[in-house]
């Protein structure tokens, strides 16, 4: 196994544990995890620290994201696509919301500002803003496909979409008043109040 792979199947144990453990796993049950010794982690990562980091990264990487909404049937209607796209999304963010809560002690300590190691960093690490950027391309592309349909440019839908996900999937939410992915389509497609209001 070359250095990148083994440094890869490592990160991708780590997810379901941190997923399962939060941040008390220990490196012990990476190891066991990731079928290695448990000094093989710290020849591959220099600490557990930076094994964090990349295993948040990894959870939210834009190359992935893409490929996932790249692979959405072209054929289906806008109602049909948003809801697919629904279904995606939410079913990832329980997983990267379960890493990043995990991490976010050892994620937003590092790195530091642009002005140097004394400056404190604000806002949340570039790799998430990425993410987040390429999300939005994604799913503006997407709308795109159906920009004779909108109400509103493809890049707004984008963003409605992302927040209609991502709102109800926040932490601080009750898991049990979450949208569906039919509620999100529903409501992008026809509004709250739809043909009751006389839209």
């Amino acid at each position: 196994m070359s250095p990148d792979e083994r440094r890869q199947a490592i990160v991708e144990a780590v997810i379901p544990l941190l997923v399962q453990h939060g941040a008390a796993l220990t490196t012990r049950q990476i190891a066991e995890a990731a079928g290695v010794a448990e000094g093989t982690l710290f020849r591959v990562f220099p600490d557990k620290r930076e094994l964090m980091r990349a295993a948040a990264r990894a959870v939210l990487d834009p190359k992935a994201g893409r490929q996932r909404l790249a692979a959405i049937d072209p054929a289906l209607d806008l109602p049909g696509m948003i809801r697919r796209v629904a279904e995606l999304l939410l079913a990832n963010m329980g997983r990267v919301m379960a890493v990043l809560m995990a991490v976010r002690g050892i994620v937003g300590a590092e790195p530091p500002g642009p002005h140097g190691p004394h400056e404190p960093r604000t806002g949340p690490p570039e790799f998430v803003l990425e993410a987040n950027r390429s999300l939005l391309e994604g799913l503006t592309e997407l709308f795109g496909r159906y920009e004779e349909q909108l109400a509103v440019p493809p890049d707004r839908a984008a963003l409605m979409l992302r927040s209609l996900v991502f709102g109800s999937r926040h932490p601080g939410m009750d898991s049990a008043a979450a949208l569906t992915a039919d509620e999100i389509a529903t409501v992008l497609v026809t509004g709250v109040a739809g043909r009751k209001a006389g839209c």
